[in-house]
């Protein structure tokens, strides 16, 4: 037993539906004027709710340091091959980021003057374009074409970065893992995005090195029926409980780098145990999952920008929610098709070998 790269998929589509209900309803300067009904919830249980699910970048970040680890971990690399490895997946992540990056200023371009309404005229304009295309707004505190795309710099640096943690992990192992909750508090780092997820992206790693995930369900599903079903009730019971200690302002906000590891990491072991094995429901999550990137790269130009009063005009939570969705698949076909008509996947083959011949690693 094994966690696959379908169980990854599988979350990631889960992260995808709680990161579009976190933008959706985080507060009312999402939907503005717009009437909306919350039943049977009210807007501050909503509002309480999407504020948690701000674990959706734990997540990803948790399933980043999980993926890496597990690919390599078999194999003997050394310093060159693990360069050659690193290069290739920032590329491949890049270069999906880049088609959409492209696609969208020129649609933008067409139809709107938000390039200058971002980032301005002259000579600057053309430097804040170029360091957002390159994934890094955030990092250097930029303009960006579109809020979303904050996630490139968080994501170029952990897969950067990734070789030395690797390093780091096989000679501290669990002692990484608490170095990365208690040294930011110790230095009184600022909340920036790689201290808030590095505990959360080591803990991804060291379950991949020592095949937690697996081993936890490979207990799981050797009790009896009984147990199993006790299980269940006492984590979902523990879900709640996550939520209360997370949002506490006084425990929750205190150790906010220890939650984003725990609060992520809890929900992928629950949907493990519990959601992938339902056929139906992980053919849906496996289908998001595949399309989880356009669909994070792609929903907040039409969910805040160009369509917003579309996007909550049908003044219902739940068909607001759904219409995000469904959109957002919509799009993201779209750009599956584009892709290939000009053969993507064979211009990134490319462009990867031409970069590692480049940088001698072939």
């Amino acid at each position: 037993m094994k966690f696959s790269k379908d169980d990854t998929l599988c979350m990631k589509g889960i992260a995808i539906l709680i990161l579009f209900f976190h933008h959706n309803y985080l507060g009312p300067d999402r939907w503005l004027n717009s009437p909306i009904s919350f039943y049977p919830f009210s807007q501050s249980q909503i509002m309480y709710i999407a504020k948690f699910l701000k674990i959706c970048v734990g997540m990803f970040v948790f399933l980043t340091g999980y993926g890496m680890l597990a690919s390599v971990k078999t194999k003997s690399l050394d310093d060159k091959a693990m360069r050659k490895y690193t290069v290739n997946r920032y590329l491949t992540m890049m270069m999906g980021f880049w088609l959409i990056f492209l696609l969208v200023h020129i649609l933008s371009g067409i139809f709107t003057d938000r390039f200058t309404e971002v980032y301005g005229t002259g000579t600057y304009s053309v430097i804040y374009f170029l360091i957002d295309g390159i994934g890094l707004a955030k990092l250097f505190d930029t303009p960006t074409f579109c809020a979303t795309w904050w996630y490139m710099s968080l994501a170029t640096m952990l897969i950067l970065l990734f070789p030395m943690f690797k390093k780091l992990l096989e000679r501290y192992q669990g002692i990484l893992l608490i170095l990365t909750i208690f040294l930011p508090k110790a230095f009184n780092l600022p909340y920036a995005d790689l201290w808030r997820w590095l505990f959360c992206y080591t803990l991804g790693m060291y379950m991949a090195e020592h095949d937690l995930l697996a081993k936890i369900k490979e207990k799981f599903t050797s009790f009896g029926m009984l147990k199993r079903c006790l299980i269940f009730g006492i984590l979902t019971i523990g879900i709640p409980v996550i939520i209360m200690l997370r949002q506490s302002e006084g425990f929750g906000i205190k150790f906010l780098y220890l939650w984003e590891g725990i609060a992520p990491a809890y929900v992928i072991v629950y949907a493990y145990l519990f959601v992938v094995w339902i056929k139906p429901l992980a053919a849906v999550l496996h289908f998001l999952g595949k399309h989880s990137m356009n669909m994070f790269l792609t929903h907040t130009m039409f969910r805040a920008v160009y369509f917003h009063d579309f996007m909550y005009s049908f003044y219902s939570m739940w068909l607001d929610y759904i219409a995000l969705i469904i959109v957002s698949v919509l799009v993201s076909v779209a750009i599956e098709i584009v892709k290939k008509l000009i053969r993507f996947q064979k211009i990134t083959t490319f462009v990867k070998d031409r970069a590692c011949q480049i940088l001698k690693l072939t």
